[in-house]
């Protein structure tokens, strides 16, 4: 795992070490917060430090899926079979592997999910308050990771209202709530303080340029083929119609929620498909879900589910790893994130120290500040250099604009990427220093950007304002 390469996601949340707050002009406060934790264990490699939350949270949202499953009435052999279609997924594998808001969003979905799920076990009398709080609380600190986890309530509510709306007169549900909010305070007061630019930005992914029709359904496919490809098989012959099993009242009532989620989910994505397209990662709260529907009705015995599974884990590291098979750049799904700590310490050996890196791209920007070498261990190693993307009115807001670093005049400063009109007329000498090249493990050259030296840097006229988030 500690081979795949740095996503820029991971880069860039590592890097608001350099100021850390109360949430993010883009996320949330808490892969950030847990990132200082784990970078105070020196003795671990900087990659390990990154990785290593995201490692823990995805073995136990396994153990989450198995008890939800167990909640459903699945037996020993189904779950099983449903453990091997979690370990073996791509999709929840490759999420495992980087440190990034999703992996945490399936930790405290399923939380949440195995703590709704447990309420609809209790006796009409018995005291669930306890579970309404863990349901509160995995909400509240999902919503830290990512606001998506607001998925599961909203598929969840239609279902108590039409099945037990006698749910809705109980204390739990607010309780639960205000346990939700609270922990929720320090994104809220973090968007009181400024104009609500995190939940701005949310928005803004609702609706979109790229709009076609064929958005509404064409993420189900991809779906299907990102979280179980070789399971699909089980499809000709190898799934069951009906079920020989016996579940109790209390196990049927969690299946019927489960299936009545999954439904409203499925409308909710054709709906937002409507107004753009939905990304893969958008799609995972539907993943557990699917996972158990073909864990309930494979025929296939846990061992034959083990073969597909390992089939399926390594297609996705002949992906990871294209060039060891002897597949070229054109075969890389990955080729846009490989290869940044070379073009970085490329860039570093041209300019020398410095403390400022400026770039044309958010993604650049990120990977800039992560990989440029530092003497310095733990948080510190982030607090230099630091930079912002060069700011136009064409591109959305992002984290690094909040640092301001181009509103104080610099003696010198680094750019990386291609001329820069805007920040040229700033500086007293804007020279040239050379080029640096993305270069793929089999030499092949996947881009090329410029380095440059800013001297005398002004900020002067001020720079546009961004206001798209």
């Amino acid at each position: 795992m500690v081979a795949v390469p740095v996503h820029f996601d991971e880069a860039q949340y590592t890097t608001w070490l350099a100021h850390q707050d109360l949430s993010y002009q883009t996320k949330g406060p808490l892969v950030t917060a847990v990132q200082s934790a784990t970078h105070g264990l020196e003795f671990l490699p900087q990659i390990v430090q990154v990785r290593l939350p995201a490692w823990v949270a995805w073995f136990f949202s396994g153990l989450l899926l198995v008890w939800l499953g167990r909640l459903a009435g699945f037996d020993q052999e189904a779950s099983r079979r449903l453990l091997i279609l979690f370990v073996t997924s791509p999709m929840l594998f490759a999420l495992g592997m980087v440190h990034t808001t999703d992996i945490w969003l399936l930790f405290f979905m399923l939380l949440a999910l195995c703590a709704f799920a447990s309420i609809l076990h209790c006796r009409p009398n018995e005291q669930t308050e306890l579970w309404w709080l863990l349901m509160g609380a995995a909400l509240g600190f999902g919503a830290l990771a990512k606001l998506s986890i607001a998925l599961v309530p909203l598929s969840i509510i239609p279902w108590i209202i039409v099945r037990t709306p006698r749910l809705i007169f109980t204390p739990g549900p607010y309780l639960g709530a205000l346990l939700c909010g609270f922990v929720m305070t320090p994104w809220v007061l973090w968007n009181m303080d400024h104009d609500f630019a995190h939940l701005s930005h949310e928005f803004g992914h609702v609706n979109s340029d790229n709009d076609s029709i064929l958005h509404a359904i064409d993420w189900i496919p991809v779906l299907l083929i990102a979280a179980i490809p070789v399971m699909l098989l089980s499809l000709f012959g190898g799934l069951r119609a009906r079920f020989d099993d016996f579940v109790s009242e209390r196990e049927e009532a969690v299946r019927d929620m489960l299936r009545f989620s999954f439904g409203v989910l499925i409308v909710l994505f054709i709906i937002k498909g409507l107004m753009g397209e939905v990304l893969i990662n958008w799609t995972l709260p539907m993943v557990p879900v699917l996972l158990m529907i073909f864990a309930m009705r494979m025929r296939w015995s846990p061992a034959s589910t083990l073969i597909a599974g390992g089939v399926q884990i390594a297609i996705l590291v002949v992906l990871i790893y294209p060039y060891a098979v002897g597949l070229s750049m054109k075969q890389d799904p990955f080729q846009k994130i490989r290869g940044w700590d070379r073009v970085v310490e490329d860039a570093a050996r041209l300019t020398g120290p410095t403390d400022i890196v400026t770039t044309d791209h958010y993604s650049t920007q990120a990977w800039a500040l992560y990989f440029w070498p530092s003497d310095r261990d733990g948080v510190d190693r982030y607090a230099s250099p630091q930079g912002q993307v060069v700011p136009s009115t064409t591109r959305r807001r992002n984290q690094y604009d909040n640092w301001n670093v181009l509103s104080e005049p610099a003696a010198s400063l680094v750019h990386i990427g291609q001329y820069s009109e805007d920040l040229a007329r700033r500086c007293l000498d804007f020279n040239e220093l050379g080029s640096v090249s993305q270069v793929m493990p089999d030499g092949t050259i996947r881009s090329t950007l410029n380095v440059y030296r800013c001297v005398g840097f002004s900020p002067e006229p001020a720079w546009p304002s961004i206001n798209q988030h």
